[in-house]
């Protein structure tokens, strides 16, 4: 009963909280009603004063637009006209700026003038009533632009420069050639140039100024340093002459000057070109106008490099050693030089000079072989020294090997069948070479008379051989132990066999002093023995008085070896002559005297 009553005065607080919000619901929409009829009003109020606004400005604003044309209109008249006077008033000014200015003076007012009077040039056509006072500005324009290029051309005349030619000479250029100038002043020349590119005018005559120019002084350049070169080969043959007699002939002296003078020449001219395009390419923006002026340009210095170089090939015959330096550089350079002789306007031979070139080394070295294969000469040194022509085959060999690269592709590789290996090319032609100077120096032992001289003959030249190869410095040995490993243990061999050989001739001297131990006090046996002992050893030292052993270690050795065949014996013999007073006015070799004459060995003209 209790849950019933609860349940009704719930249901009653509800039904009234619902009535309540009726009520205030019905107000909302009441008042709501009344605020759109209040806006509907203010809308309908803004409309009737939109209408009366848009028929009072609209006219007006119709007007004023008509108003701000003509006055747009007019301020371009009075603009134009503005511009008229003043381009009017500036032309003839200009003109005659241009007419009578100076460039090589006054270069930066000139090219403004210029600019001005193209401006002026350009309003005028705009203006159909005024084309007819372009005329006149035209050819003063034209006749500006000449005087430009004339201004260009004096310009570089004044500040090319003739360049001191000891950095070319003396190799000095590696670290420090973007020091060199080539122009005193280049600023009017990049100035001038950059501009006129920048103009339509067609055709450019400054830039065949600047082909003609440069590349006459580039030629100009390379005949002083060419020059120079031989004037300092001149005063250094002088200076050796007053020191000691010329070993080569005057011609083949001049030969060398000039295989040397055409080193320089090319290398002068790699360095100088590398300057020039370096200038170029701030003188002359534009890519292939550039790259037309160059091919014009480096033609001439070119042609004649080339064909100087080629004289000297053809006419000179110096060997081989003096043209591997130049042919070290061509090579090093041929696809530089190549393109340059391909792109100039000249017919440059510069290919036929490179096969010319490489054809002559190779005969060279073909001769090499066949004169040491068929020299007949009857000379060999009277002492037994080196032979000049082991030296000679020495340095040929140093000089194919500190060029190695350019010797086995540029004159090995000429003759080599196909497919053969090229690394083994130069070992394979030292080997034939060595062969060769071997059996020459077993000829050349045959021609004396005293086979004990012949023995030192092949030992100096052995061990001249063998020192040679072992010069870590001149890299020999590397390339000969590539065909043959045991080169240098074959000549020490060598070299030992005839130590051996030479020695033998001591062999009677020892076999006198063999019965020492058995003089006990035998004073005419002592006397005999000592007496043969002498005369025998005199005549030894007279035959051998002018030997030369050119190495003092091989020299020291043989003495070392001579003295140790000798004096126990010898010292022996002393003794007893001294034991039993024989020889009382001195007996010739003491101790000292023995010592001093094997000291004298071999003495004469020692090379050390």
């Amino acid at each position: 009963m209790a849950n019933e009553n609860n349940a009704a005065e719930s249901i009653a607080r509800k039904l009234a909280q619902e009535e309540e919000w009726l009520l205030n619901f019905e107000k909302n929409i009441t008042k709501s009603g009344q605020i759109r009829q209040g806006i509907e009003q203010v809308v309908e109020k803004f409309d009737q004063r939109l209408g009366l606004l848009e028929k009072n400005v609209l006219p007006m604003h119709i007007s004023n637009g008509k108003l701000q044309k003509k006055q747009h209109n007019i301020q371009r008249l009075i603009n134009t006209i503005d511009a008229t006077l003043q381009f009017y008033g500036k032309t003839s000014t200009v003109e005659t700026a241009i007419n009578t200015g100076n460039p090589t003076a006054e270069l930066d007012s000139y090219l403004e003038n210029m600019e001005s009077l193209q401006q002026a040039i350009i309003f005028f056509e705009t203006h159909p009533n005024y084309r007819s006072q372009t005329e006149n500005m035209r050819i003063t324009l034209d006749t500006g632009y000449t005087v430009l290029e004339k201004a260009y051309k004096s310009f570089l005349l004044k500040h090319s420069l003739t360049l001191d030619p000891t950095p070319f000479i003396k190799s000095e250029l590696s670290p420090r050639l973007n020091e060199i100038k080539i122009l005193s002043d280049e600023e009017p020349i990049i100035k001038i140039g950059v501009w006129l590119l920048k103009q339509p005018r067609i055709p450019t005559h400054f830039l065949s100024y600047y082909s003609e120019i440069r590349g006459a002084q580039i030629l100009k350049n390379i005949k002083n340093i060419a020059e120079a070169q031989k004037t300092m080969q001149l005063a250094t043959r002088s200076k050796l002459s007053t020191v000691r007699k010329p070993t080569q002939r005057p011609e083949k002296l001049d030969g060398l000057a000039d295989v040397d003078s055409c080193h320089v020449m090319c290398s002068a001219l790699l360095s100088l070109l590398e300057l020039e395009e370096k200038l170029m390419v701030r003188a002359i923006p534009d890519t292939s106008k550039r790259a037309q002026v160059f091919r014009e340009l480096v033609s001439r210095p070119l042609a004649y490099v080339v064909l100087q170089t080629q004289k000297v090939v053809n006419e000179k015959d110096i060997g081989i050693i003096p043209l591997l330096p130049l042919l070290h550089l061509l090579s090093q350079n041929l696809a530089r030089f190549h393109n340059l002789a391909a792109n100039s306007i000249g017919d440059v031979q510069f290919d036929s000079l490179m096969r010319q070139l490489q054809v002559k080394c190779s005969s060279y070295v073909n001769e090499v072989v066949e004169h040491l294969n068929e020299d007949t000469t009857k000379f060999v040194p009277p002492d037994g020294n080196v032979h000049p022509t082991t030296a000679s085959t020495l340095n040929f060999l140093s000089s194919l090997t500190a060029h190695r690269v350019t010797v086995t592709q540029h004159i090995l590789a000429l003759t080599a069948p196909q497919g053969t290996n090229t690394n083994l090319l130069l070992p394979k032609l030292f080997a034939r070479i060595l062969s060769a100077l071997g059996s020459m120096l077993k000829k050349k032992a045959n021609l004396y008379d005293d086979p004990t001289l012949a023995t030192i003959f092949l030992l100096n030249n052995y061990n001249y051989i063998a020192k040679t190869l072992a010069d870590e410095k001149d890299g020999l040995l590397p390339a000969i132990t590539e065909m043959n490993s045991n080169i240098l243990s074959f000549y020490h061999e060598e070299i030992s066999t005839c130590t051996n050989e030479y020695l033998k001739s001591w062999n009677g001297i020892a076999s006198v002093l063999k019965s020492t131990d058995r003089i006990g006090e035998d004073k005419q046996m002592a006397k005999q023995i000592m007496s043969t002992f002498i005369r025998d050893f005199d005549q030894i030292l007279a035959q051998q008085m002018d030997y030369c052993i050119s190495d003092p270690k091989i020299c020291a050795h043989v003495q070392s070896e001579v003295r140790a065949r000798i004096w126990k014996n010898y010292s022996q013999l002393l003794d007893a002559c001294q034991r039993l007073h024989l020889f009382p006015q001195g007996i010739k070799y003491t101790e000292n005297t023995f010592e001093m004459a094997i000291k004298n060995l071999f003495s004469s003209a020692r090379i050390n």
